[in-house]
């Protein structure tokens, strides 16, 4: 799957110029940079209805858990879940501790790091060719980053693909591939051993 001579502009703002990515079916893939440096911006590209980059499914088989969720809904964790499990598509994933502390509290009552682990979980639940996932560990704890990142290579193992934005270094291991964006035309895209000497904010 890749990304090639990818132009965006904000406005007189240059995100990218004739940028490259390159992703690696059934792997984690990390879209490594500083903050507003575009990340999003390709995931949402990615997953848009006329997308014609090369090499990626449908915007059907891609599941993408954008970075601002604002669901305020009055059901519980365990209805929710509940509602994903009766769709054909789902997949058998059992439910981890983490949320089972949590069943009968309902969502709008849940606290940041909980809805976010639930959000992850849930679109984990959805059997698709693609998963994205914009900073998926943002705001939570070392604990339950790792949680989420121990789920995310559950998808590798069932030869899934997962592309995911983040800035942060904590989770990414040295076969993991990397696109960093180093300014808007320059982006380093290899595996991690290969590129992390490279990379500077």
């Amino acid at each position: 799957m890749k990304i090639e001579n990818f132009s965006y502009y904000q406005k007189k703002h240059v995100i990218f110029h004739d940028a490259n990515f390159y992703f690696e079916d059934g792997k984690i893939n990390f879209i490594l940079g500083a903050k507003m440096s575009g990340k999003s911006i390709i995931l949402d590209q990615i997953a848009a209805e006329n997308s014609n980059f090369s090499g990626f499914p449908k915007a059907k088989e891609i599941a993408y858990l954008a970075q601002e969720n604002h669901f305020r809904i009055g059901l519980t964790v365990r209805e929710i879940i509940g509602f994903i499990r009766q769709l054909s598509s789902a997949r058998n994933l059992a439910l981890p501790s983490t949320l089972q502390r949590i069943l009968d509290i309902k969502y709008c009552d849940l606290v940041f790091s909980d809805r976010k682990i639930l959000l992850v979980y849930l679109n984990l639940l959805v059997d698709k060719q693609l998963y994205l996932f914009d900073e998926p560990e943002m705001g939570l704890s070392l604990t339950h980053s790792k949680i989420i990142f121990d789920w995310l290579r559950t998808l590798v193992a069932e030869d899934k693909t997962v592309i995911l934005t983040t800035n942060k270094l904590d989770n990414i291991l040295e076969t993991d591939n990397v696109n960093f964006i180093k300014n808007a035309e320059e982006i380093l895209a290899d595996n991690y051993l290969k590129i992390k000497s490279r990379m500077a904010f």
